[in-house]
């Protein structure tokens, strides 16, 4: 599929929006955002920002007998909620006043909702007393936008489209569309997995498989007209224009691409609405980063290591008593896994459940293909500065709890996070880590259970 991308213009949008120190664009810029991306009917518009004024012959500008009236403020997502959205007819007093009326009314009913639900507020609006933050909602109004006014085809439910992309550690950049709207949350809940909304790494799908994959959601039934009583609102070729269009967007602005110092973190349109065969944005969101340095990667060879080992070593094992590391020592012998390639490492005991015990790390005297650490945390950096230093294990499975969860800890962790990327800096032989907090691993190919659940 052919798309028209200006990746240039696209560039100069995240550009300026970070010259003003904003890691967000505002809803007209999404429409921008759109046309560039090769969008044909986004909104006409006029911004109004705080220092303009409202001029009648303005109006001119706009196709239409009536006018929308959004809020444009980076702390108001869900503008109906706070009365920022008004639908009036074009008329110039209609507009002069609502937009008066709409500066007053909005920080008075968003701040209502922010002193009755606190948990929901914005961080810069926590904490406030009623007065401060009416104050600070209406100082963080930058403006209206007049948008022209686009009467859908069908105002039935599923005739609006929602598509998004949002970035994920584990898969980057996820490309998402189905059921739009106000109630798109209730739809995704309410409907099978795949009815209302699919999803894809846009790494991994183009734009004709991941059309392929939305023609079994009810929103294409509905707007192809398969449903009865339903006419078609939209081409299968525009749907496949809009997907491919955000796909090769998204790669371009991933965090892995390199061809951007921008970062797509979150784009979401939500609703394309439809008329006469038009797709038309009616809201939109995106917020991006730009590019971090990114640490030496993982040695991703050595999982074969973690669940095939030849050798297992286990640090924290009682002599006397049963606790995780005798768990995950007896488990591990249960499935059959040779005793003489296991390791116990503890510093007074002879020999545990007939298997001869090294008195520290370093006695081992050979690289393991794995290591497990049942031990408290606060011990955690000591032994992974000798199990990195002394080169003693291809992989690590770290069972101690505590590391990250417990207040005080974020220190440890990024200690540890530390060390290892530095490891890796210097060594391509430094070792793969799982955990901490990990339940552990049971690996039937690696004919062994480190879980730490007694086998009954």
């Amino acid at each position: 599929m052919q798309t028209h991308i200006d990746f240039t213009g696209l560039n100069r949008l995240f550009e300026k929006a970070e010259q003003q120190k904003r890691g967000y664009l505002f809803e007209y810029e999404v429409y921008k955002f759109i046309r560039l991306i090769g969008g044909e009917t986004p909104p006409n518009f006029i911004l109004l920002d705080k220092n303009s004024r409202f001029e009648g012959r303005m109006l001119r500008q706009l196709p239409g007998k009536k006018v929308v009236i959004k809020v444009v403020s980076p702390y108001i997502l869900h503008k109906s909620d706070v009365g920022g959205v008004r639908i009036i007819a074009k008329n110039s007093e209609e507009v002069l006043s609502t937009l008066r009326r709409m500066s007053c009314e909005i920080p008075e009913k968003y701040s209502e909702i922010i002193l009755r639900r606190p948990e929901e507020a914005p961080p810069v609006y926590k904490g406030l007393s009623p007065v401060e933050l009416q104050e600070a909602i209406a100082h963080d109004i930058h403006g209206f936008i007049l948008c022209q006014y686009m009467h859908p085809d069908s105002e039935e439910f599923g005739n609006e489209l929602l598509v998004s992309l949002r970035n994920t550690r584990e898969f980057g950049l996820i490309l998402s569309a189905g059921l739009g709207g106000r109630d798109t949350e209730l739809y995704a809940a309410r409907f099978r997995k795949g009815q209302a909304v699919v999803s894809a790494s846009v790494e991994q799908v183009d734009g004709e498989a991941f059309f392929n994959l939305f023609k079994g959601t009810i929103s294409y039934k509905k707007m192809a007209g398969l449903t009865r009583g339903q006419k078609r609102i939209v081409t299968d070729h525009q749907l496949l224009e809009c997907f491919s269009a955000l796909i090769q967007a998204g790669r371009y602005f991933s965090s892995t691409s390199g061809s951007s110092p921008f970062v797509i973190e979150e784009l979401e349109i939500n609703p394309f609405a439809f008329s006469n065969y038009l797709m038309m944005p009616l809201d939109g969101l995106c917020r991006f980063s730009t590019v971090k340095q990114r640490g030496p990667g993982r040695p991703i060879e050595k999982i074969d290591r973690l669940l095939h080992p030849d050798s297992i070593g286990i640090v924290g094992i009682s002599a006397k008593k049963m606790n995780i590391g005798r768990i995950i020592l007896q488990n591990i012998l249960a499935n059959g896994f040779p005793k003489e390639q296991i390791l116990l490492v503890h510093p007074e005991a002879v020999e545990i459940e007939g298997i001869i015990t090294h008195r520290d790390l370093t006695a081992i005297g050979k690289k393991l293909d794995l290591l497990i650490l049942a031990v408290d945390a606060s011990l955690v950096p000591q032994m992974i500065d000798s199990i990195l230093g002394n080169n003693l294990a291809a992989s690590v499975l770290l069972i101690s709890g505590g590391l990250g969860e417990q207040e005080g800890q974020h220190h440890l962790v990024h200690a540890i996070q530390q060390k290892i990327s530095n490891a890796r800096r210097l060594s391509a032989d430094a070792p793969i880590f799982l955990g901490a907090n990990s339940l552990g691993i049971l690996s039937h190919p690696g004919k062994y259970d480190a879980m730490f659940i007694p086998e009954t």
